[in-house]
């Protein structure tokens, strides 16, 4: 007899994959816990400079002071020293450097000393010098990350400052002493092993391969777990945030797969196991919705993980949690109701063009509340204009030359008279708060006009997916950011919008003209002359020439020569250089501040990290030039993408750009969706333009920074702008190169991808 073969999957073929997947998810978690304990165990003993570099270790102190040459804090009578925590599995000593110096007391001072809500000891202070107090700890287990060591002194001075002033604090040690076995924290072995677990999960969620994953966060745990042994007290607190990343990560990519339809393919293995997961580009616009909600938790978890003076808006979290809500209940009732009844691909898809309603509608209340709120900011780019131009209505000149080469980088008129030229009448028209008004206006106006204008050169209907698209990439903090501070990069945006409408419709003299009109606002769009070079559009060389005379010619009349004469000759030489200010999110900017303060904005002087700089630009510069040669058709979305890049280079490569100069990077990010219409894009492709997406276009340099450096970490964080550029830079030249290889499709998407553009984005696709 023959038994019948069932080709449903057994309960054993179900879980012995999952339990695989688990036991490697468990093995990852162990690998991070070994190599972190590693690198805590040789990282003691930790000594903190109270008065140096301390944000992270103090609570309730004064402000930092020099005393003999030594660094300090004063105690208000009752402050709190935050230590990392040490080995649970070893006594400690607590070594405090103290002084009390101020003999004007009575008696001598008392410092009770309180760890972890339990009374230790008290000390009393006498001499009034200096002297090292030896507490010893006894091994605890604590779920905390930290040791609390809470200083309470008797009586504090009131000085003529209004301070109250309790001990003298110098540095405070933790050594443990010797044991066989330093044993983490329950704090630390958690963080490790959700660092591990999670960060597996995540690159298998992605479509990574087990092995892959598994290599990947080897690397990366040992790279954390150098940190923690060469730089702890930089590192160690930190560490939490790395299991925050990951577990962000896992949730961003679990909506994606729950929202996403997934189309697993692997040449030869028609069940798709162990496939690579592709993605249809109409639904690109989600996975960059979806990392950018994602910015705003791990935003908040930098509150929770006690970050101050920063944190998402109440009108953000509250989109955000409408928009969880919608696609928690919204999305799976009508799945419930709907989606069961269609065929199943055809289901999975209604759901995603669903949620990408879902998500433009909460990209459109958000960007509306961004230029709400940019109303009421103060506007200080826009005020350096109309002064400027006030003082040459009054007989002055547009130029402080003195304030120009003392640090044009400052509040400074430095912009092409043309520029000023517009404020001329306004300034003797209005005041400055109405003139102001009308130019934020004006901007909001600009927006809706290059969205449309977008859509008209596209042909996309004003109701549609498509839109929808453009309207999540229009949730961009650059754009509102330049309203709030009075700059021009909307018009910018608007004009080089419509130089690639020109550009398409074979109009090359005209958009020669406009990139003229956008250079005499800002010098930065001359570079997009190589892009006409190097894609051989002749007239729009000419077009340039004849727009600089005739815009110029226009100033001259209106402005007169002597103000062309004094930028040509006194202020154009003299606004070369970069800057290591936080909002500089260049490559020179980010060179210049591994040698000097982010909260610098003068001009930076090492030349041999300026050539670096340089050097690095023009490296980039050179490779966007050679993407600018693959052949491409003038109304594709190819050649908006190499246009794209062109922008790109204008906020990347300069020597100094603020962040909302990024405004332009609205251009490439819209090729892109357009380039993956019609196409499969590997998950992971998408997945990484999600990520560019989020780093760009959310935040500012405020937005998870409050003013200190802390370390290497928050050092190399505040430049998470530009590692959003590079990666989009990467990934449009990924889709430009893969776009010119011929790409074998399955037989069964043969006859419907005939007239379509080929399938793929990366190489090998």
């Amino acid at each position: 007899m023959t038994k019948a073969v069932s080709d449903t999957p057994t309960r054993t073929g179900t879980v012995a994959p999952a339990l695989a997947e688990a036991l490697r998810a468990l093995l990852a978690a162990v690998i991070a816990l070994a190599l972190l304990w590693a690198a805590y165990a040789v990282a003691w003993p930790l000594t903190i400079d109270v008065g140096g570099n301390d944000h992270r270790f103090v609570r309730g102190f004064h402000e930092p002071e020099q005393l003999a040459g030594r660094s300090m804090r004063w105690t208000d009578g009752d402050s709190t020293l935050l230590l990392p925590r040490p080995p649970a599995g070893a006594p400690s000593v607590l070594e405090l450097a103290l002084l009390d110096s101020r003999p004007e007391r009575s008696d001598s001072l008392v410092v009770r000393l309180n760890v972890d809500g339990i009374e230790v000891t008290s000390l009393v202070l006498r001499g009034y010098l200096p002297r090292n107090y030896h507490i010893l700890l006894p091994p605890r287990l604590s779920a905390r990350g930290v040791v609390q060591v809470r200083l309470q002194s008797d009586a504090p001075l009131i000085v003529s400052d209004g301070r109250h002033l309790g001990v003298v604090v110098f540095d405070a040690t933790l050594i443990p002493q010797r044991s066989p076995l330093l044993l983490p924290g329950p704090w630390l072995a958690l963080c490790a092993l959700g660092t591990g677990a999670l960060s597996y999960a995540t690159l298998r969620l992605a479509g990574a391969g087990s092995r892959l994953a598994l290599a990947s966060i080897c690397a990366g745990v040992t790279l954390v777990a150098l940190g923690v042994a060469m730089r702890p007290l930089e590192v160690l607190p930190y560490l939490a945030h790395f299991a925050a990343v990951a577990a962000i990560a896992c949730l961003g990519l679990l909506i994606v797969r729950l929202i996403v339809p997934l189309a697993p393919v692997r040449p030869g293995h028609p069940d798709g196991s162990g496939a690579r997961l592709l993605v249809a580009g109409e639904h690109a616009a989600i996975v960059l919705a979806v990392a950018y909600w994602m910015a705003v938790l791990y935003q908040r978890f930098m509150v929770w993980d006690g970050a101050t003076a920063l944190g998402p808006s109440p009108w953000t979290v509250g989109v955000g949690v409408a928009l969880a809500g919608g696609l928690g209940l919204g999305w799976p009732l009508w799945w419930a109701v709907r989606g069961r009844r269609l065929p199943p691909g055809e289901g999975r898809t209604r759901g995603a063009q669903i949620a990408l309603v879902l998500l433009a509608g909460a990209a459109g209340a958000h960007l509306g509340w961004s230029l709400w709120y940019a109303f009421t900011r103060q506007a200080p780019d826009f005020w350096i204009l109309f002064r400027g131009a006030r003082a040459w209505v009054n007989g002055g000149s547009l130029y402080d030359l003195e304030a120009v080469v003392a640090n044009h980088f400052g509040h400074v008129f430095k912009v092409p008279p043309f520029y000023g030229m517009f404020f001329v009448p306004l300034v003797r028209a209005f005041d400055g708060q109405s003139v102001l008004v009308a130019h934020r206006v004006m901007n909001v106006a600009l927006i809706l006009a290059t969205a449309l204008l977008w859509l008209r050169m596209w042909r996309l209907p004003l109701i549609s997916l498509s839109a929808a698209g453009v309207l999540i990439v229009f949730n961009f903090r650059p754009l509102a950011d330049t309203i709030a501070f009075g700059q021009i990069d909307l018009v910018l945006l608007f004009v080089l919008t419509a130089a690639l409408w020109a550009l398409r419709e074979g109009r090359d003299g005209l958009a020669g003209a406009l990139v003229a009109l956008g250079a005499l606002f800002k010098l930065y769009p001359v570079v997009l002359l190589a892009f006409f070079v190097l894609k051989r559009r002749w007239a729009g060389l000419w077009g340039f020439a004849l727009g600089m005379l005739l815009f110029n010619g226009m100033a001259i009349a209106v402005m007169g020569w002597e103000m062309h004469r004094v930028y040509l000759f006194d202020v154009l030489p003299k606004i070369g250089g970069t800057t290591a200010w936080i909002e500089n999110q260049t490559l020179s900017g980010f060179i210049a501040r591994l040698a000097a303060s982010p909260m610098s904005a003068t001009i930076f002087q090492d030349q041999t990290l300026r050539l670096l700089g340089t050097a690095l630009s023009a490296t980039v510069a050179l490779v966007v030039c050679a993407l600018a040669l693959i052949p491409t058709d003038r109304r594709s979305p190819a050649f908006a993408l190499q246009y794209g890049l062109f922008l790109l280079l204008m906020v990347l490569c300069v020597p100094a750009a603020w962040m909302h100069y990024e405004t332009l990077l609205v251009v490439p990010f819209a090729a892109l969706l357009l380039h993956l219409q019609g196409r499969q894009a590997p998950l992971g492709y998408l997945l990484a333009l999600g990520l560019s997406f989020a780093l760009i276009a959310y935040g500012n340099q405020w937005s998870f920074f409050n003013g200190t450096v802390t370390g290497v970490l928050s050092l190399l964080g505040i430049s998470y702008k530009l590692y959003g550029m590079l990666l989009l830079g990467l990934l449009s030249g990924a889709a430009l190169v893969a776009a010119r290889r011929p790409v074998v499709a399955a037989a069964s998407e043969r006859a419907a991808a005939a007239t379509e553009a080929p399938v793929g984005i990366t190489p090998g696709g």
